[in-house]
């Protein structure tokens, strides 16, 4: 769990840094490709094979591109409806409802299903993992517990508090279909009233992210805490390095010593830009990094900048 602890002071220093700045265009621009890049990673979990370039045509200009199935653009639609409401809800304070589920819900499915925000009306068989969700008569009831204990959750650390609002939601499957997408939104609605970014699951992340949920509805949620909370410090770092001013970026792999400032870097040691797949850096980074590790102190994540 000390990981966990390392990720969520991490989280904290980017998140005062981005509050701290004025509102400024690019910032607007950024937080919108990161809401983006959300629906195309929550889209894909959801069987929607859309690139990023075909979910900004269909949510942009209302274009079908890339001859994909009916039911994969209208997943993407509504989960973007679903998301825009997360997000304007976020600024919200007071404790998740029943009725925001089931709003998340209908705007999830709608076009899909009709029984958008409808409970489950029937006994559903074991998930792939062997977890047993409850009966269909017991789910109003366990809905409620499962709300109160978001509100109980509050002040724990964001990962860890995220990463169980999503298995719980998951082991609950309180709707006949969408429970992963509702669980997702729900997660991000709690980022949002803690001012986080959603949490964007890139392919990298989505790799790891079935096995982490079944890890937590095992009973151990650190593996899902620890996507979630890569993810947001990946969301926040973007928001960071839109609001501060830079030196001259350049690829890590021109530094002397590269294979040791990826793993830095990997472990937010050293301050890092990602664009297109690569990591860059600037030479006082780099500087300030090998500083760190001549006095004994490179172990502890890098606070602000670094």
């Amino acid at each position: 769990m000390e990981a966990i602890g390392q990720i969520a002071g991490r989280l904290e220093a980017l998140a005062a840094i981005v509050r701290a700045a004025p509102p400024a265009a690019a910032l607007r621009d950024t937080f919108a490709a990161i809401r983006l890049d959300e629906v195309v990673g929550s889209s894909r979990l959801a069987g929607a094979r859309l690139d990023v370039t075909e979910v900004r045509a269909l949510l942009d200009r209302g274009r079908a591109l890339g001859g994909h199935r009916l039911d994969e653009y209208l997943t993407v639609r509504g989960y973007s409806d679903a998301a825009s409401w997360a997000a304007q809800q976020g600024t919200r304070r007071g404790p998740v409802t029943t009725e925001d589920l089931r709003t998340l819900h209908r705007l999830t499915v709608r076009g899909l299903t009709d029984d958008g925000g409808v409970w489950r009306t029937r006994t559903v068989p074991p998930l792939a993992d062997g977890t047993v969700p409850p009966p269909h008569w017991l789910v109003p009831f366990e809905t409620e517990t499962y709300v109160g204990r978001l509100a109980l959750g509050a002040d724990d650390l964001a990962p860890l508090a995220l990463a169980r609002a999503i298995a719980r939601l998951v082991r609950l499957q309180p709707f006949g279909s969408g429970n992963g997408r509702v669980a997702r939104l729900v997660a991000n609605l709690l980022a949002y009233r803690r001012g986080l970014p959603p949490i964007v699951l890139d392919s990298r992340a989505r790799r790891g992210y079935a096995a982490a949920v079944r890890a937590a509805l095992a009973g151990n949620a650190e593996p899902l805490a620890r996507v979630v909370g890569i993810a947001l410090a990946r969301g926040l770092e973007r928001l960071r390095d839109a609001v501060e001013p830079t030196e001259e970026l350049q690829p890590l792999a021109t530094f002397g010593g590269a294979d040791r400032l990826y793993k830095a870097a990997q472990r937010g040691r050293l301050r890092v830009v990602r664009r297109a797949g690569r990591l860059y850096s600037t030479a006082s980074w780099v500087a300030t990094y090998a500083a760190k590790g001549s006095t004994g102190s490179s172990a502890a994540p890098m606070k602000g900048r670094g």
